[in-house]
């Protein structure tokens, strides 16, 4: 779901074989990429890229780009395809159709060497996977084959727990973040954002507490006629990220107190919630049509830009210079400022509930059918280089970006000329002429937005965000087994409408508050507990990797 979401959000925004000779090393990896010294093969020799002999590999892969229809047109593939003289074929599809375009794939029994994202498409995940026989379980030969990936993962106790299962096993090479080759978990991108201009105007400054934003949202309303949702929350009454829930100690669903598994609906918190939310409705201070204006993840641009709205959740990249390039708004004050989540008192921990930082991204499968399978896991390892992860975020040294004497990265004027030219809208696409960008493959360097948003607004909402705390957050990479998951299903798909329709009509007051209790006693009826105990074991197997 965030995978599909992100691009979703990324859209609006843009648009082995015989080894000898000599070259460069696969490496060892550690705990920043980029080794050096040569791995040893199956048969005792050396691998070393580039190969002595051209070899090939099918990859399948969810990709857009309005400059290049193919990966291999893109300046960093053909210079990764010099490095390591393989040449891939990209089977591509794009992100609306490729949950049909995978299924006719599994159903076809035809399968690539490797597929990105695997874990999102296939029905049960990427374990399951390796359990019916389509991927190759990696376990066995990660150490041999892949030591690059097994250095990174085994460099920090949180990245190894996240890219195993539950039983210990390998299924599949997970998406490693990282700022210019140091892991360390992805930048928080995304938060809570309110109209700069208006605020300026009203000598008002940034809400941090629930009491600050209630007296923002109320200037909002009083002050600017067209302001019709001061505050956008989304269809569930409480985004995605649950920014104003979590201050009161709860997630919109489950989440964790500690180790201990809660359902926020069961909690006093969510009830608190409520409370003000239904109030703050009555009072005009957020969008009287939630239920049905599409706020989860971002506030809907017309609504910010033309002043409709005046906060909601936002994404870093979609600053005031973004709205007005798009058209959203023709007003020259109109700027935005990003904030923290609220919190109940001055000095509480601002919390958020979607995974926006984690250590691994998506997971990549190799297919058992491959004909190498030594081939497909070193050339997937060498990924996990920082050579390649230069490659893959920012492109070529010297051509789409710079290194000053202070290590600070820069994009080249090259680049830069490319926008000003208006042969692209904005310097990120620029730099997808060149890589993959944010394609989430190997080693991911989410540092590569310091150069492209140098100076912009962006790179300020990044320090604000970073701020919120996952203390609350299940991990993201605990798993149930099949036959927990389909109890889960069972169960919950009917306890999540009764939750999602009951908050609704709480907080517009079609249900009174005073039967919350009567609605905490029915999600008991439709064994909520049940459900919290099969979340509760999945997170003590995960504590226990």
């Amino acid at each position: 779901m965030k995978k599909r979401l992100v691009a979703a959000m990324l859209a609006a925004l843009m648009v082995v074989g015989t080894v000898a000779g000599c070259g460069k090393s696969a490496g060892s990896g550690a705990t920043t990429a980029g080794g050096s010294d040569s791995t040893v093969t199956s048969d005792g020799g050396e691998w070393t890229w580039p190969l002595a002999e051209k070899k090939e590999l099918n990859i399948w892969i969810v990709w857009s780009n309005d400059y290049v229809e193919n990966p291999n047109d893109l300046k960093a593939i053909q210079k990764i395809e010099e490095e390591t003289n393989v040449h891939v074929n990209w089977q591509v599809v794009d992100a609306s159709s490729a949950q049909e375009q995978f299924g006719l794939m599994l159903a076809s029994g035809e399968y690539p060497d490797i597929i990105r994202d695997v874990g999102t498409y296939y029905p049960g995940g990427t374990e399951k996977g390796v359990q019916d026989g389509v991927l190759a379980d990696l376990t066995d030969v990660v150490d041999k084959y892949m030591p690059n990936y097994q250095a990174l993962r085994k460099s920090n106790p949180s990245l190894e727990k996240d890219t195993m299962t539950d039983e210990g096993k390998i299924v599949g090479a997970r998406t490693i973040t990282s700022y210019f080759g140091d892991v360390t978990g992805e930048r928080v991108w995304a938060g809570m954002a309110l109209r700069k201009d208006w605020l300026d105007d009203l000598g008002l400054d940034v809400p941090r507490t629930i009491d600050q934003w209630e007296t923002v949202l109320t200037a909002f309303k009083e002050n600017y006629p067209d302001c019709e949702a001061p505050l956008m929350i989304g269809t569930n009454g409480a985004d995605l990220f649950s920014h104003f829930l979590s201050a009161y100690g709860c997630l919109a669903d489950f989440y964790k107190d500690g180790d201990k598994v809660k359902y926020a609906p069961l909690e006093p918190g969510y009830k608190e919630w409520l409370t003000l939310f239904h109030d703050w409705y009555e009072k005009g201070l957020i969008d009287p049509n939630f239920m049905s204006n599409a706020a989860d993840m971002i506030s809907p641009a017309d609504y910010i830009g033309t002043g409709k709205a005046g906060a909601g959740c936002e994404i870093w990249g979609l600053t005031d210079e973004v709205l007005k390039t798009q058209g959203y708004t023709t007003d020259e004050d109109f700027s935005l400022v990003a904030t923290s989540s609220p919190v109940l008192k001055e000095g509480d921990t601002p919390q958020i509930g979607f995974a926006t930082s984690e250590l691994v991204k998506e997971e990549v499968g190799i297919a058992k059918t491959t004909k190498d399978l030594e081939l497909a896991c070193r050339y997937l390892d060498y990924w996990y280089t920082k050579e390649a992860m230069m490659l893959d975020s920012l492109g070529i040294e010297g051509e789409s970006y710079t290194v000053d004497d202070n290590g600070t990265y820069h994009l080249s004027d090259k680049i830069l000329d490319m926008v000003a030219n208006g042969e692209v809208n904005t310097p990120a696409e620029a730099v997808y002429t060149y890589s993959l960008g944010t394609s989430d493959f190997g080693l991911y360097n989410w540092g590569m937005f310091d150069p492209i948003y140098e100076g912009n607004a962006a790179v300020n909402a990044y320090d604000e965000f970073n701020k919120d705390k996952f203390d609350l957050l299940l991990p993201s990479c605990m798993t149930m087994t099949d036959e927990e998951n389909s109890e889960f299903v069972a169960l919950y798909t009917d306890i999540e409408t009764l939750t999602h329709e009951n908050t609704v009509k709480f907080i517009t007051g079609e249900q009174s508050l005073d039967d919350y209790d009567a609605f905490a006693e029915q999600l008991r009826t439709y064994n909520i507990d049940r459900c919290i105990e099969l979340k509760q074991a999945a997170l003590d197997r995960y504590n226990a990797r």
